[in-house]
């Protein structure tokens, strides 16, 4: 089951759209690593991190840098000149542990994975990732809409954008409601096509050598399960992009980009909120029935890449709200209905980690975090009382 869950097999999406013969100019790159960058990389790690199969950490890395830092220096630039990720920086060893108090273990979502993954190819591809995000950003080649793994780009950036989204329509003269859809892309990370990535990324003039050397740290992959103790022989991950690791989160914001344009695309008066597999479209209008209305379309295209990109919108995590500041009005006992599901109006929602009403006030996130609160006390108070047997009064 669990091999099944992170060996994904190849994707049979609809790649008939991918020109072959196309030729643009793409953006600068500078393919030549200085001294300075490599010791700020390597300087930058975290130095506690659990070391990878060939147990080498990060604190080993840091400690040898005056001697490493000229090998280390033509290493990579080897790898970037010629456009190839080393086929040892590809072995990874995948820890995978069960999240606690889940009921049903028999389904492959309640497990963590966790990838110890090759050190020097960390940094190889923190490097990448800093020449990338510079062209991006130089280079205007993702919407203001995408946000995370994006220089100065945070989750207070995206609930920013957010409330200043809300309020840019409410600050109308005319009386619009808002509502939101918010969908999220199942098992995003694991069923990214390669195909796809690369065409994009070259349709948006991503320099040949990111596009290349991407092609090449995406084939040929492999790792090991470690379960109970118990390891797996190497085996081939096919089509995905490591989860958890910035560069992942930066080429999935390009793999998702024309998703972001074709809604913003529609004739309608629309707006769209990406962070990273989290799509949320706000739709706003005079009428309510209009604004579902306008939602069902706004959907049907999200479904239609989603069959282009071999991706799926996780049915159970759709949720629907919306921003007003008088309920009196608009007709509000109306409800959405896509994919045969009706999808009926909620008055909180969590976006982003975040509790939101229909007024962006922050009452309701206050009451949970209250909540979670009182129940992190009592779990402390048990352990203290079962372990040293004293009250968390007199604990110190």
């Amino acid at each position: 089951m669990l091999q099944k869950k992170f060996f994904s097999s190849l994707s049979q999406a609809d790649i008939s759209d991918i020109s072959k013969l196309f030729i643009l100019l793409t953006m600068s790159f500078n393919s030549v690593l200085s001294q300075d960058e490599m010791r700020q990389m390597i300087q930058r790690v975290k130095v506690n991190k659990a070391s990878d199969a060939f147990e080498i950490s990060n604190k080993v890395l840091q400690a040898s840098l005056t001697k490493l830092t000229l090998i280390l220096i033509n290493l990579f630039n080897v790898c970037v000149t010629h456009k190839y990720h080393l086929k040892q920086f590809k072995k990874t060893q995948t820890i995978v542990l069960c999240k606690s108090k889940k009921n049903d273990y028999i389904n492959s979502k309640m497990y963590w994975f966790i990838a110890l993954l090759n050190t020097m190819s960390k940094t190889l591809k923190s490097i990448m990732i800093k020449r990338l995000s510079d062209i991006t950003e130089t280079h205007y080649m993702l919407s203001n809409a995408q946000i995370r793994a994006r220089r100065k780009q945070f989750m207070i950036s995206a609930l920013n954008l957010l409330v200043n989204q809300v309020h840019a329509v409410w600050d109308c003269k005319i009386k619009y409601v808002i509502f939101m859809l918010s969908l999220n892309i199942a098992e995003a990370f694991n069923h990214v096509l390669h195909t796809k990535l690369l065409h994009t990324l070259r349709m948006r003039r991503t320099s040949n050598y990111i596009v290349e050397w991407t092609r090449s740290f995406l084939k040929n992959r492999e790792s090991s399960l470690t379960f109970n103790e118990q390891t797996s022989a190497m085996q081939w991950i096919n089509a995905d992009i490591s989860q958890k690791f910035l560069i992942s989160l930066i080429l999935f914001l390009f793999f998702n980009a024309s998703l972001i344009e074709k809604c913003k695309a529609l004739e309608i008066k629309i707006k769209v909120l990406n962070f990273v597999n989290d799509i949320n479209i706000l739709i706003y209008d005079k009428i309510t029935e209009l604004i579902c209305k306008s939602l069902s379309w706004a959907y049907n295209v999200c479904a239609k890449w989603a069959w282009t990109y071999d991706a799926t919108f996780a049915s159970e995590k759709y949720e629907l709200t919306h921003f007003i500041r008088k309920l009196k009005r608009f007709n509000m006992t109306v409800s959405l209905c896509i994919e045969n599901l009706i999808i009926k109006l909620k008055l909180n929602i969590r976006v982003l980690e975040v509790q939101l009403n229909t007024k962006l006030q922050w009452d309701s996130h206050l009451h949970q975090i209250e909540a979670d609160h009182v129940i992190k006390m009592l779990r402390l108070s048990w352990l203290e009382i079962f372990i040293w047997e004293t009250t968390f009064a007199k604990a110190r």
